[in-house]
Protein backbone atom coordinates (compact mmCIF):
# COMPACT_ATOMS: atom_id res chain seq x y z
CA UNK A 1 0.00 0.00 0.00
CA UNK A 2 1.43 3.64 -0.50
CA UNK A 3 -0.12 7.16 -0.31
CA UNK A 4 0.17 9.60 -2.72
CA UNK A 5 0.38 13.29 -1.49
CA UNK A 6 -0.97 16.42 -3.11
CA UNK A 7 -0.32 20.18 -3.01
CA UNK A 8 3.62 19.81 -1.75
CA UNK A 9 4.61 23.38 -1.17
CA UNK A 10 7.92 23.95 -2.21
CA UNK A 11 8.73 24.81 1.41
CA UNK A 12 7.56 21.00 2.30
CA UNK A 13 9.56 19.50 -0.19
CA UNK A 14 12.80 21.52 0.87
CA UNK A 15 12.03 20.41 4.62
CA UNK A 16 11.54 16.78 3.45
CA UNK A 17 15.09 17.00 1.71
CA UNK A 18 16.97 18.19 4.37
CA UNK A 19 15.42 15.55 6.89
CA UNK A 20 15.96 12.81 3.89
CA UNK A 21 20.00 14.13 4.33
CA UNK A 22 19.91 14.81 7.74
CA UNK A 23 18.76 11.15 8.55
CA UNK A 24 21.71 9.66 6.43
CA UNK A 25 23.94 10.51 9.06
CA UNK A 26 25.79 12.92 6.45
CA UNK A 27 28.98 15.38 7.87
CA UNK A 28 26.51 18.02 8.61
CA UNK A 29 24.28 15.90 10.91
CA UNK A 30 26.88 14.34 12.69
CA UNK A 31 28.73 17.60 13.66
CA UNK A 32 25.42 19.37 14.67
CA UNK A 33 24.66 16.65 16.84
CA UNK A 34 28.36 16.89 17.96
CA UNK A 35 27.91 20.48 18.43
CA UNK A 36 24.79 20.41 20.34
CA UNK A 37 26.89 18.11 22.91
CA UNK A 38 29.47 20.94 22.56
CA UNK A 39 26.83 23.50 24.06
CA UNK A 40 25.54 21.36 26.58
CA UNK A 41 28.88 21.02 27.54
CA UNK A 42 31.17 22.33 30.58
CA UNK A 43 33.82 21.54 28.50
CA UNK A 44 34.07 24.64 26.31
CA UNK A 45 34.73 28.27 26.60
CA UNK A 46 34.28 31.49 24.12
CA UNK A 47 37.21 31.36 21.84
CA UNK A 48 38.77 34.73 22.30
CA UNK A 49 38.25 34.77 26.20
CA UNK A 50 40.05 31.49 26.14
CA UNK A 51 42.95 32.10 23.97
CA UNK A 52 44.15 34.81 25.74
CA UNK A 53 45.44 32.54 28.62
CA UNK A 54 49.18 31.56 29.02
CA UNK A 55 48.93 28.06 29.64
CA UNK A 56 45.82 27.50 27.38
CA UNK A 57 46.91 25.54 24.40
CA UNK A 58 46.82 23.41 21.70
CA UNK A 59 48.01 19.99 21.48
CA UNK A 60 48.65 20.17 17.70
CA UNK A 61 47.15 22.94 16.13
CA UNK A 62 49.31 26.78 15.60
CA UNK A 63 47.39 28.87 18.25
CA UNK A 64 48.41 32.41 15.71
CA UNK A 65 46.54 30.65 13.01
CA UNK A 66 43.61 29.31 15.18
CA UNK A 67 42.97 33.01 16.17
CA UNK A 68 43.63 34.21 12.72
CA UNK A 69 40.36 32.03 11.91
CA UNK A 70 38.89 33.01 15.51
CA UNK A 71 38.75 36.83 14.04
CA UNK A 72 38.10 35.75 10.46
CA UNK A 73 34.51 33.77 11.83
CA UNK A 74 33.44 36.71 14.13
CA UNK A 75 34.11 39.44 11.31
CA UNK A 76 31.87 37.39 8.91
CA UNK A 77 28.87 37.46 11.33
CA UNK A 78 29.38 33.96 13.42
CA UNK A 79 27.33 34.04 15.88
CA UNK A 80 29.82 32.68 18.49
CA UNK A 81 33.23 30.91 18.05
CA UNK A 82 33.88 28.38 20.91
CA UNK A 83 37.14 25.89 22.03
CA UNK A 84 35.87 23.08 22.44
CA UNK A 85 36.07 19.18 23.72
CA UNK A 86 38.96 21.18 26.53
CA UNK A 87 40.83 18.74 28.26
CA UNK A 88 43.33 19.83 31.25
CA UNK A 89 46.85 17.94 32.15
CA UNK A 90 49.14 19.14 34.24
CA UNK A 91 48.00 22.28 35.05
CA UNK A 92 47.29 23.76 31.25
CA UNK A 93 44.13 23.49 29.07
CA UNK A 94 43.98 21.92 25.84
CA UNK A 95 41.19 22.40 23.13
CA UNK A 96 40.64 20.43 20.78
CA UNK A 97 38.32 21.80 18.87
CA UNK A 98 36.83 24.82 17.01
CA UNK A 99 32.94 25.18 17.10
CA UNK A 100 31.27 27.98 14.72
CA UNK A 101 27.81 28.76 15.79
CA UNK A 102 26.38 29.93 12.67
CA UNK A 103 23.52 32.45 11.63
CA UNK A 104 20.41 31.57 9.99
CA UNK A 105 21.19 34.47 7.39
CA UNK A 106 21.80 32.85 4.35
CA UNK A 107 23.91 35.99 2.93
CA UNK A 108 25.52 35.75 6.61
CA UNK A 109 26.50 31.83 5.60
CA UNK A 110 28.35 32.18 2.50
CA UNK A 111 31.58 34.11 4.01
CA UNK A 112 31.49 31.87 7.07
CA UNK A 113 31.38 28.78 4.68
CA UNK A 114 34.24 30.84 2.56
CA UNK A 115 36.38 30.63 5.46
CA UNK A 116 35.34 27.42 6.70
CA UNK A 117 36.74 25.92 3.64
CA UNK A 118 40.33 27.44 4.37
CA UNK A 119 39.85 26.37 8.21
CA UNK A 120 39.06 22.83 6.87
CA UNK A 121 42.34 22.56 4.96
CA UNK A 122 44.19 24.36 7.61
CA UNK A 123 43.44 22.20 10.37
CA UNK A 124 42.81 18.83 7.45
CA UNK A 125 39.65 18.50 8.26
CA UNK A 126 36.63 17.28 5.50
CA UNK A 127 34.92 20.37 3.89
CA UNK A 128 31.25 20.81 4.17
CA UNK A 129 28.74 22.71 2.04
CA UNK A 130 26.19 24.74 3.74
CA UNK A 131 23.00 22.13 3.92
CA UNK A 132 21.08 24.44 6.66
CA UNK A 133 23.28 23.19 9.40
CA UNK A 134 23.90 25.17 13.09
CA UNK A 135 27.74 24.92 13.38
CA UNK A 136 31.17 24.45 11.45
CA UNK A 137 33.27 22.20 13.58
CA UNK A 138 37.50 21.91 12.78
CA UNK A 139 39.54 19.33 15.28
CA UNK A 140 42.53 20.73 16.52
CA UNK A 141 44.38 18.20 17.64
Amino acid sequence: MFTIVTGCSKHSRATASKELEQSLDSLEARIDRHGDAIVASAAKAEARQWMNHPSHLFFKANSKEVGRFVEEFYAAGASQVVIADIEEHEGKQFGEGLLVVLPREPSARSKLFEIGARAAAAFQDDPVTDKGQKYLYYSLD
